[in-house]
């Protein structure tokens, strides 16, 4: 079967979720086409890693919010013209489109086509756009907001009756979807865990692996936006060097909000205590993971963040690292049933350094690292999850 994927909001590659799911139709027998936004510098078609790449230009990428206004209000829906010329000539027999900008105009397509549409929601993206609008970088187009953000509902809604399934990351984002319209037949969940063949296989980068090895590391990877919770993460430090004295926060990757956080680690006298690594490439990752002695996963309770699951708590549990996550209900319902780690009450600076602190206990993170590294070797993983997706296309 020809697979022709849409990927809204980013270039690719990277994307870890829409490799790994396309490296697994392809082994599975198909041909995977996947159309993405053009970044500087890309080949408008490439082969990446056996995905026939088609790649569609946004002008004015250096100017970002005149691309983002272009992207969010005009190429979001000419897209659908790209679409029915790659379907034609590359003679597609399937559409799976990748989180809700693109999705409305690729379930168009569908119907013209007559073709069967995946319509693949990473997370509740409405939700997550809301609270990016919270961040101060961008609060200057929160008018804007008011109108996008209705477009988009509207959307979702008329897509995902539009396609033939709705796949989605946790358990706990099902019941939405229904309320959507969408039969719980046609809801197939295809949990966000990670390829642990493809992750183990990373290189470690050795001399990273000692730079602070005299540290009692809490790790952080990922974005920097209102959502994450990293303002917990920085406010739980005084009272975790208190019992911990060499105790150190390593946050890995950036975004929107770093300026904000680095003040806060000013103000609040952590500059030699909380480390900015900035953006890393994802086969650094499990250096990270292993130099670490616990693994956080400080997000805040929101609709986006109380239906997704984030990849990196399978990652941290694969390399056997006992896991700090807040009291969101997808992060709780793992933790619990595998018992890798502690759970603290979310925006709850104390409630986390208290949390923290018992983990100080090298037999306690031990054993929690264990049990997280068998619940990935038994059920959290790729080879388990795929199955659902691979069905759909059988």
């Amino acid at each position: 079967m020809n697979i022709l994927m849409v990927l809204s909001t980013k270039v690719f590659p990277p994307d870890g979720r829409v490799e790994r799911e396309a490296r697994s139709l392809i082994g599975d027998g198909h041909n995977v086409f996947l159309m993405a936004r053009r970044g500087p510098g890309q080949q408008v078609r490439e082969i990446v890693e056996g995905v026939q790449v088609i790649r569609v230009p946004l002008p004015m990428q250096r100017k970002k919010a005149i691309a983002d206004f272009i992207y969010f209000f005009v190429q979001r829906y000419f897209i659908l013209f790209h679409i029915l010329r790659a379907c034609r000539k590359n003679r597609i027999d399937a559409l799976h489109v990748h989180d809700l900008c693109y999705a409305l105009a690729t379930t168009l397509a569908g119907k013209l086509l007559r073709l069967p549409v995946v319509f693949d929601m990473h997370e509740h993206y409405t939700a997550m756009l809301r609270m990016s609008f919270e961040a101060k970088v961008y609060r200057k187009f929160k008018p804007f907001a008011f109108i996008l953000l209705s477009l988009l509902r509207v959307e979702e809604k008329f897509a995902c009756r539009r396609a033939q399934k709705v796949i989605v990351v946790a358990d706990e984002h099902i019941g939405r979807i229904e309320g959507l319209g969408v039969a719980r037949d046609n809801i197939v969940v295809v949990t966000n865990t990670e390829d642990t063949d493809y992750f183990r296989a990373f290189p470690i980068d050795e001399s990273l692996l000692h730079k602070w090895d005299q540290d009692f590391v809490i790790l952080y990877v990922g974005g920097f936006s209102p959502h994450r919770g990293l303002e917990t993460a920085i406010g739980a430090m005084p009272a975790v060097l208190e019992k911990i004295p060499n105790a150190r926060l390593l946050l890995v990757g950036d975004g929107v909000i770093r300026g904000e956080l680095e003040q806060l680690v000013y103000r609040l006298a952590l500059a030699e205590k909380v480390t900015f690594t900035g953006h890393q490439h994802f086969r650094m990752i499990p250096t990270y993971i292993h130099l670490s002695s616990v693994c956080l996963i400080p997000h805040i309770s929101t609709p986006h963040i109380e239906t997704t699951m984030p990849n990196k708590i399978f990652q941290f549990m694969m390399l056997g690292k006992p896991v700090v996550v807040s009291n969101t209900r997808p992060m709780m319902r793992i933790v619990k049933d595998a018992e890798c780690g502690l759970i603290f009450k979310e925006r709850n600076a104390q409630s986390l350094a208290e949390t923290i602190i018992q983990l100080a206990d090298d037999n306690l993170r031990r054993q929690l690292g264990e049990n997280g590294q068998r619940a990935v070797d038994d059920r959290y993983n790729w080879k388990k999850t795929v199955q659902a997706l691979l069905d759909l296309y059988r």
